[in-house]
């Protein structure tokens, strides 16, 4: 890029900014560019201050072609398209090191020049959301064989205590009372006492020396770490089911038709790609070799 010899003076620039202040504080807030402008310059000024102080990312997300992303156009002049679209990636051989894709923006509004893509966009949500129960069904499924199967190594074991043990955990002050009772595994909640009475124990000297009492320590240990497992992977899919019931919603919400906006094609930062997580839309749906060709042929018309 050509080197831009112009400096300005700090009272130059607040002078070239005058009339973007008078819009951007005295603007109407009701005019959706007006409204946008906050968070537009958030993004823009927090993104040039990490390139300017070499905080860019080194590696970035691969998309494959045909790929569909939700991009933010920021706050656009006159015609041009602005605001979060979804749009296809039409890029091919992308890598982690490229920092810029091409979109082709979609809308759920028919104007001359669109291309028909017909149900393309539902379908392919459609697609995600059936892989994505799929999955949640496999994690509960295999969880639950987990479950059996520590539940049945570990349930009926029994340990027989001497009274040395009881004597030894008397001396160190431990309350040994649980032990004295058969002991009922709570799996799917923690034990309180029982935590409080392992504790207990290992904080006294040579507690390993005493097979026994070592035994126990052991097995609830085990016990313990794979209940707290079992209450992270639950409490996992019970933030996967949230997702997935946004996700739900998002179908019925863009349940339309969609056109390819082949007049906004775009070469775009992969910054300008909103935040993608394993259950947005953005980034997990694709649209169908059919429609991707349709749009090449497309666009392929508009520079023949």
């Amino acid at each position: 890029m050509a080197e831009y010899k112009t400096r300005y003076s700090r009272e130059q620039k607040r002078r070239k900014l005058a009339k973007f202040n008078s819009v951007y504080y005295e603007g109407n807030p009701d005019n959706w560019k007006v409204s946008r402008l906050p968070n537009w310059m958030n993004f823009y000024g927090h993104s040039l201050n990490n390139e300017l102080n070499g905080r860019l990312p080194r590696y970035y997300r691969k998309f494959k072609q045909g790929t569909i992303v939700m991009v933010d156009y920021g706050v656009p002049i006159g015609n041009e398209l602005g605001g979060k679209h979804f749009g296809v990636i039409i890029s091919n051989n992308d890598t982690k090191y490229k920092r810029k894709v091409t979109i082709i923006p979609l809308s759920s509004h028919y104007h001359k020049g669109y291309v028909d893509l017909g149900f393309d966009l539902m379908e392919g949500i459609n697609s995600l959301l059936s892989d994505r129960i799929d999955e949640l069904q496999n994690i509960i499924s295999n969880m639950i064989t987990r479950l059996d199967s520590f539940k049945a190594q570990n349930a009926n074991k029994k340990i027989d205590f001497t009274q040395e043990d009881f004597s030894f955990l008397k001396e160190n002050n431990v309350d040994y009372s649980l032990l004295q009772n058969d002991i009922t595994i709570k799996f799917f909640q923690k034990d309180e006492e029982l935590e409080g009475l392992v504790t207990q124990i290992k904080e006294t000297t040579s507690w390993e020396s005493h097979s026994n009492i070592f035994e126990f320590v052991s097995l609830y240990e085990t016990i313990m770490n794979f209940q707290q497992n079992i209450l992270n992977d639950l409490a996992k899919e019970s933030r996967d089911e949230k997702q997935l019931q946004e996700l739900i919603k998002k179908l019925n919400k863009y349940n339309k038709q969609s056109f390819a906006v082949i007049s906004d094609i775009k070469s775009i930062s992969k910054l300008r790609v909103t935040k993608l997580s394993h259950f947005t839309i953005s980034g997990n749906t694709r649209i169908s070799d059919k429609a991707l060709n349709k749009i090449k042929t497309e666009l392929i018309k508009t520079i023949d």
